[in-house]
This record gives C-alpha cells, sequence and structure tokens, in this order.
C-alpha cells in the first residue's frame, strides 16, 4: 500500500509503499532514516489524530493513497 508523508522538515512530500500490518513505530523509524532525524522525535498525524506507534497502520484505518503529516517535536525552553 502506498502512503504519503507530507513534511515542512526540509519540504517535500515522501511516498512510501508499506505493509498494513507494519506498526506505526515502525513507520516513524523509515521515516527518520529518510528524513535522517531521530526516531523519537518523529509524529505522524492523520485526520488531525497523532498515531499511536503500536498500532499496525491497518489498524489506524489508512488507506491506500492516504496523506500523513509528519511533526518532529523538538526541544524548547530554559
Amino acid at each position: 500500500m502506498k502512503l504519503s508523508i507530507v513534511t515542512a522538515i526540509g519540504g517535500g512530500l515522501l511516498e512510501l509503499d508499506v505493509d498494513s500490518h507494519q506498526t506505526i513505530a515502525q513507520l516513524k523509524r523509515e521515516v527518520s532514516r529518510m528524513k535522517k532525524i531521530p526516531a523519537n522525535t518523529v509524529i505522524l498525524v492523520h485526520h488531525g489524530q497523532q498515531l499511536d506507534d503500536g498500532e499496525t497502520i491497518k489498524s489506524c484505518g489508512l488507506q491506500e493513497g492516504d496523506k500523513l503529516y509528519l511533526i518532529a517535536r523538538t526541544k524548547g525552553g530554559f
């Protein structure tokens, strides 16, 4: 199944061919390798909802051609 990841980090759109039984955590690791950012900073959002690491792509209800949004958690504060 193909999914698109819309990212503000470095701009652009990532097109991924994924297995529906893959977990969100596995998907995040793949995205982090492609964007060269730490996996623990990756947040994936679909229809305004943050996706849970323990769920599978299928259990989240993701379908062919869906778009996910990449948000990178950053450290800040004092």
